[in-house]
C-alpha cells in the first residue's frame, strides 16, 4: 500500500492508494484539492469566530498576549475591540494551539450573546500558521427560535488565505443554533452548536468550488483544542467535477475526515 502526504497551512491530507500514480496524477487528486482548501478555510475562520466569542468574557489580566484593548466603550453606539497577537508568532492554546501573530480588529453593536448584535471583524496583518489572513467576517445575533435556542448567522466576505503552495479565496453564508452551554455564560468549554449554510471558493490550484452543508454538522468546544465539528455531512462541488461528500466522523473529537470520491474514500486529517 502506497501512501502521501499533502502539506497545506494548518491542514494535512493523507491519501492511500494501491497505485503510486493514482495518488500524483488523477483528477481526484485536483479535485480533493477542493476539500482541502474548503476544510481550511473553513477551520481557520471558525477559530476566528471561537477566538472573538472568548474575547468578550477575557479581561486579559495577566497575561502577555494576546492583549484585549477596547475603544470607546459606549453601549449606545458602535464601539471597538482590539485582539493583538503581537508582532511575532506565539502559540495560542485557545483555540487549537496555532501560531498567530497580528490584530484581529473587531466593531460591535453589542457582546456576542446580546440579542441583535451585529459584530463585524476584519484582520491587520494576522497571521496563522505562517498563512496570511484577510477579509470579513459579520455575525448577527439573531435572537431566540422557538425552541428557546439562541441563532447567529455568519457570514464571511472576501476572505483569502495566503498559503505558500497559492492562495484561497473563500466566502460562506452559515447559521449557528446555540444548543448547549448557554447556562454557563463564563465557560465556553461546555458550549455546542448546530451549523447549516453554504459556501464558495477558489481553491490554491485556481479552480472554484461550491459547498453545501447537506447533514447538520455537530459542534462541541469541549473538544478543544482539538476539531470542534464532531460530525455531519457536507457537499463539495469544484468546477467542472462531480460532487464530492465530506464525512466530518461520529461524534468524536479527532481531526479526521473522510473525502468519499466516486465511492472511493479519501482520509484528510486536519492540524
Amino acid at each position: 500500500m502506497k501512501n502521501a502526504i499533502f502539506a497545506l497551512g494548518v491542514l494535512t491530507v493523507l491519501l492511500y492508494s494501491c497505485k503510486e500514480q493514482n495518488i500524483i496524477n488523477t483528477p481526484e487528486l485536483a479535485n480533493t484539492q477542493a476539500c482541502q482548501d474548503h476544510l481550511t478555510a473553513e477551520n481557520i475562520f471558525n477559530d476566528v469566530d471561537h477566538i472573538v466569542e472568548g474575547a468578550f468574557l477575557d479581561n486579559g489580566i495577566n497575561k502577555l498576549y494576546p492583549k484585549f484593548t477596547i475603544m470607546d466603550n459606549d453601549a449606545s453606539n458602535i464601539d471597538t475591540l482590539i485582539i493583538n497577537f503581537g508582532a511575532n508568532e506565539i502559540i495560542y492554546p485557545y483555540p487549537g494551539g496555532k501560531l498567530r501573530k497580528g490584530k484581529i480588529n473587531v466593531t460591535y453593536t453589542g457582546k456576542y450573546r446580546d440579542s441583535l448584535a451585529v459584530i463585524t471583524t476584519t484582520f491587520d496583518n494576522y497571521y496563522v500558521n505562517y498563512n496570511l489572513i484577510q477579509g470579513e467576517i459579520t455575525v448577527t445575533n439573531q435572537g431566540r427560535k422557538n425552541n428557546g435556542n439562541i441563532c447567529f448567522t455568519i457570514e464571511v466576505n472576501d476572505a483569502s488565505i495566503s498559503t505558500p503552495n497559492g492562495t484561497i479565496n473563500w466566502e460562506s453564508d452559515i447559521v449557528k443554533e446555540w444548543t448547549n452551554g448557554e447556562d454557563t455564560y463564563l465557560d465556553l468549554s461546555d458550549d455546542e452548536y448546530k451549523i447549516t449554510g453554504s459556501a464558495s471558493g477558489n481553491g490554491v490550484n485556481g479552480n472554484d468550488f461550491t459547498m453545501t452543508i447537506i447533514d447538520t454538522l455537530n459542534v462541541a468546544l469541549s473538544c478543544l483544542p482539538s476539531c470542534v465539528i464532531k460530525s455531519g455531512t457536507s457537499k463539495i462541488t469544484p468546477d467542472g467535477y462531480a460532487n464530492r461528500i465530506v464525512n466530518y466522523g461520529e461524534s468524536l473529537c479527532d481531526c479526521n475526515i473522510d473525502v468519499i470520491i466516486n465511492g472511493d474514500n479519501y482520509p484528510i486529517v486536519i492540524n
